[in-house]
C-alpha cells in the first residue's frame, strides 16, 4: 500500500487533468454567486466590481494558463499549486466574512509566484524574440496577481482598478498570441487535407506588430489615454486581419475551427470597443470589457479546455457537435452582458449572461468529466 500511495505522488500528472476540471467548476459556480451576491445571497465581496474582476482574471484565467501550459509533472507538485489556488479562492470570497485577508493575499502570491518559477525558465529558451517575449508577459500577469492583491489589502483601492484594467490588456495578447499559435497550424492541416495550401499561417509581422500596439497600449494609458485607445483599435483591426487571411470559410466542415474562429473574432471587437473607450475619455468601460473577458476569454478557454482534453485521449473535437452549443451559449453571454448596460432590461439581461455562461460551462464540464473517466477506463494496471 505505502509504495502505491509513494508510486502515486511521483508519477507524472497532466496539468490539464486537474486545472481544467477545478477552473471549470469555479467558473460554472462564480458568474451565479456574482449575480446573486447584489441580493445578498452571496460572498458580498463578489457584488464589488474589482474584485469580480480579479477573481475572473487571476483566479479562473490564471488557473486555465497553469493547467494549458505546464504540462505533465509529478503529482506533490500539481497537488501544491492547486491546492494554492483552492486556498486562495476559498479565502478571497469570505475575506469579508472574517480575518482571511492575509491568507488571500498569501494564497494567491504562493500561486502565482509558483506558477512562474515553473514556467518563465522552459519559456525564455526560446531563439525568436516574438516567442521569448511569452516569459515576460506571463511574469508581468503573474506579478500583477500579487500586486493587485496587495494594493486591494491596503486599500489602494484606484490603484487595484488601474493594474485590473491594464490586466485586461495583459491577458488579451496572452490570447493574441497563444490562440494564433494554435488556430493557424490547425487551419492549414485541414487545408493540407483539402488539397489547398494556406500561405498565410502565424503571420509574424502581423504577430509583431499586434505585441507592440498592445504593450504601447498598456504603457501609454496611465499618461496619454487617446494614444492608448488608438493604439488598441489598432490592434483590433490587425487582429482582424489576421483573421481573416486564415481564411476560416475554407473550414465549414471543421466546426471546431469555426468555434475558435469566433473567439478570435471577439477578441479583434474588444480591442476596438476598449480603444474606443480610452479614446472617449473611459465611458462605458466597464461594459465593453465583457466583449474581452465573457467574449473573447469565455469562448476561446471552452474551446481550449475541450480541445486539449480530447485530442489527449485521442478523440477528435470536430467530431464534437456540442462545441457549437457550447460557443453560441457562450457568445450569448457576452452579447446579453454588454447589452444590459443599455437596456431597461438591465436585471434580466444579466440573469441570461449569467445563465448561459454557467449552461456553456457546465456542458465542457460534462466533456472533460467523461473524457477523464475513459482515460482512466483505458490506462493499464501498473
Amino acid at each position: 500500500m505505502r509504495d502505491n500511495q509513494q508510486f502515486f505522488w511521483r508519477q507524472k500528472i497532466h496539468a490539464h487533468q486537474w486545472f481544467f476540471i477545478a477552473a471549470c467548476i469555479y467558473a460554472l459556480l462564480i458568474i451565479p454567486m456574482t449575480v446573486f451576491a447584489r441580493g445578498g445571497f452571496a460572498p458580498v465581496i463578489l457584488a464589488v466590481p474589482a474584485m469580480h474582476a480579479y477573481e475572473m482574471l487571476f483566479g479562473y484565467a490564471l488557473a486555465l494558463i497553469a493547467g494549458y501550459l505546464l504540462g505533465p509533472m509529478p503529482a506533490w507538485h500539481l497537488l501544491l499549486l492547486l491546492g494554492m489556488w483552492l486556498v486562495a479562492r476559498v479565502s478571497t470570497l469570505t475575506v469579508l466574512t472574517g480575518d482571511w485577508g492575509w491568507l488571500s493575499l498569501v494564497g494567491n502570491g504562493g500561486f502565482a509566484m509558483l506558477l512562474a518559477w515553473r514556467l518563465l525558465p522552459r519559456l525564455w529558451v526560446a531563439k525568436k524574440w516574438r516567442n521569448r517575449l511569452l516569459a515576460p508577459l506571463l511574469g508581468m500577469i503573474c506579478a500583477a496577481t500579487i500586486v493587485t492583491g496587495l494594493t486591494g489589502q491596503i486599500a489602494a483601492f484606484e490603484w487595484s482598478r488601474h493594474l485590473i484594467d491594464e490586466s485586461v490588456q495583459l491577458f488579451a495578447l496572452l490570447m493574441l498570441f497563444m490562440g494564433g499559435r494554435m488556430l493557424a497550424p490547425a487551419v492549414a492541416g485541414e487545408f493540407y487535407r483539402q488539397g489547398r495550401e494556406l500561405e498565410a499561417r502565424v503571420q509574424p509581422h502581423i504577430e509583431g506588430w499586434l505585441i507592440v500596439t498592445v504593450l504601447a497600449s498598456v504603457m501609454l494609458s496611465p499618461v496619454i489615454k487617446p494614444v492608448a485607445g488608438m493604439m488598441l483599435i489598432l490592434a483590433g483591426m490587425l487582429t482582424g486581419i489576421r483573421l481573416l487571411r486564415w481564411q476560416l470559410w475554407h473550414c465549414l466542415a471543421r466546426p471546431d475551427l469555426i468555434c475558435l474562429g469566433l473567439g478570435y473574432a471577439w477578441l479583434a471587437l474588444g480591442l476596438g470597443l476598449l480603444g474606443w473607450v480610452k479614446l472617449n475619455g473611459g465611458m462605458h468601460a466597464s461594459t465593453m470589457v465583457h466583449a474581452i473577458t465573457i467574449g473573447a476569454l469565455g469562448t476561446l478557454s471552452v474551446n481550449v479546455m475541450v480541445r486539449v482534453t480530447l485530442l489527449h485521449v485521442k478523440q477528435y473535437p470536430s467530431r464534437i457537435p456540442l462545441i457549437l452549443t457550447i460557443t453560441f451559449l457562450m457568445s450569448l453571454a457576452a452579447i446579453a452582458r454588454i447589452c444590459a448596460d443599455f437596456s431597461g432590461q438591465r436585471e434580466t439581461l444579466l440573469v441570461l449572461a449569467a445563465s448561459a455562461w454557467s449552461f456553456s460551462m457546465l456542458l465542457v464540464l460534462f466533456i472533460l468529466v467523461n473524457s477523464s473517466r475513459d482515460q482512466s477506463v483505458s490506462m493499464p494496471l501498473r
